[in-house]
């Protein structure tokens, strides 16, 4: 059966579900449309591809020898490559052949179809029949996306680490508890890459925990690519990384800035609480104890909890995260509608981070201006972030689904040698 099919048939049970899913779609349907409308008008950003410019830089600076990312006169890192400098080698093959526009457009194509079939791939795993309309309108969907279209717009690397989310969630799935089957292995690998690309997406990571076969997977994957950034880019450039990542952590701990000072990526979702920094560490030791404790058949929502907890819980964070959560929704979404759950909270979450960049303007920008007396709520306007409340509802149903399923026999180490779980499944 189709995801539109099972939908469409709990319109009389369920209408409340249908209507979510229907604005879902419509939302994302027409959001091309939208967003050239508001470019027309100056209000969205252009293509500029500005992140993979610096992408393009880090290229140059290293075929001319210097250091990838070199400091700012305030001793910080805005603006030059932030990413680990085996990364480098992903864009290299676009920038050293290609001019740069050409090679932003080809790198956004690329990262765009493989997030298309990496979903697609996921949808099969679960069991999820497409219709080749349901594949093209996909597409269109995607598209429709706004963090997917801010991350074409900047040229970054979120539909990639998607893409391989993806197929990390489908091999996930596939490989069930065939203690023989690869598939965990690939799964593992998947999600180190995500990681190594990113080192800020560490807590999509969470799955690894759960099962030693990914753990083994992704260990698998990270020695040898670990052994080639040091043999091509040498000890100096890594120890210049670990410089930024301490920088980068101070500026994620530290107070935000006001979201009157609103840009397309801005998203801070914990930066209002005291002790955030605290807050987010917690969370992360809670989503580990999660992971451990969760009896081995709740493997898929494992995976989209860790998933989930990426845009929310990272120090330094930005709207284009969000693309992220559509594998961690496609999950949950099936899990939900196959046990009679609450697939609307997922459908909400997902309307609430499309609307996130807009919809914040709107309240700290539009509202502002016009009403005065709204002014008054400006300590509190964090607290209108679409993206944090839609990311909030994805992350707390994925960790309640988890908790429904713990084990604490769990607890036991496991076996990486056999890939065995010590931990014994249980019925419902």
């Amino acid at each position: 059966m189709s995801v539109l099919s099972k939908l469409w048939d709990r319109r009389r049970d369920r209408p409340v579900v249908t209507v979510a899913a229907l604005v879902v779609l419509v939302a994302l349907a027409v959001y091309p449309f939208v967003d050239w409308a508001l470019r027309s008008v100056g209000v969205a950003a252009e293509f500029t591809f500005g992140d993979f410019g610096a992408y393009g830089g880090a290229v140059d600076r290293w075929q001319a020898g210097e250091t990838l990312s070199p400091r700012n006169d305030d001793g910080g890192f805005w603006g030059p490559y932030l990413s680990p400098p085996v990364v480098v080698l992903l864009f290299a093959p676009f920038i050293l052949f290609l001019e740069f526009h050409t090679a932003a457009k080809v790198w956004l194509l690329t990262s765009g179809v493989l997030l298309w079939v990496g979903l697609q791939a996921l949808l099969a795993a679960l069991g999820y029949d497409l219709r080749w309309y349901e594949r093209l309108g996909l597409a269109w969907l995607l598209a429709g996306f706004h963090p997917v279209l801010l991350t074409a717009k900047l040229g970054q690397t979120a539909m990639f680490l998607a893409a391989l989310l993806s197929v990390a969630g489908a091999a996930l799935v596939r490989g069930g508890d065939d203690t023989d089957s690869p598939w965990p292995l690939v799964s593992g690998a998947c999600t180190a890459l995500v990681g190594i690309v990113k080192l800020a997406a560490a807590p999509v990571g969470a799955h690894l925990l759960h099962e030693p076969r990914r753990l083994k997977g992704a260990i698998l994957a990270t020695l040898p690519v670990g052994w080639l950034s040091i043999r091509l880019f040498g000890v100096d450039q890594h120890l210049t990384y670990l410089a930024v990542l301490r920088w980068g952590v101070g500026q994620g701990s530290g107070s935000a800035r006001s979201p009157t000072l609103w840009l397309p990526p801005y998203y801070k979702p914990l930066s209002w609480l005291p002790a955030s920094q605290a807050v987010r560490i917690a969370a992360c030791l809670a989503v580990i104890a999660l992971a451990i404790l969760a009896v081995p058949r709740a493997r898929a929502t494992v995976f989209a909890l860790g998933v989930a907890a990426f845009p929310l819980l990272t120090p330094q964070t930005y709207a284009y995260y969000f693309v992220a959560l559509l594998p961690a929704a496609v999950v949950l979404l099936a899990g939900e509608l196959d046990r009679d759950g609450r697939p609307e909270v997922v459908l909400v979450g997902l309307l609430l981070v499309h609307l996130h960049a807009y919809g914040l303007k709107f309240f700290v920008n539009s509202v502002h201006d016009a009403v005065p007396a709204f002014r008054a709520l400006e300590p509190a306007y964090l607290l209108l972030q679409p993206g944090l409340w839609g990311n909030a509802l994805i992350f707390c149903l994925a960790a309640v689904r988890v908790g429904q399923q713990l084990d604490p026999s769990a607890l036991s180490l496991p076996d990486l040698s056999t890939g065995h779980e010590k931990a014994v499944d249980t019925e419902d």
